[in-house]
């Protein structure tokens, strides 16, 4: 019998449900806020480092590695009240994000993994 496992998109392991793992975290949440669907904001991450973020108020979010203005940018989408788990390329130190909805303020965690 042979194990299964699931990969991330750099190729790492992950667990098969963001939700439902215990990790070990690095330091406490950074607040993610987003009010009007398109716009573009980012926060500061840590180069070659996993995150897992939750989607909690309101609606979902997009991110990217570049403005996610732009479709062709959006590498990864979390839909409310969900978790997914981000690993930043080393060269990268912007997660750029923006919300799926307009007309309520939308909140999200993000996390630093060990």
């Amino acid at each position: 019998m042979s194990d299964i496992y699931l990969s991330n998109n750099a190729g790492g392991r992950s667990s098969p449900t963001p939700e439902s793992s215990q990790p070990k975290i690095t330091q406490t949440a950074v607040r993610l806020t987003d009010a009007v669907a398109g716009t573009n904001a980012s926060t500061t991450v840590t180069p070659g480092s996993r995150y897992r973020f939750t989607s909690l108020i309101a609606g979902g979010f997009i991110f990217g590695l570049a403005t996610v203005a732009t479709a062709g940018n959006v590498r990864w989408v979390c839909p409310l009240y969900h978790s997914i788990e981000i690993e930043i390329p080393v060269g990268y130190v912007l997660l750029h994000h923006t919300t799926d909805t307009t007309g309520a303020t939308n909140v999200g965690y993000l996390v630093e993994l060990k």
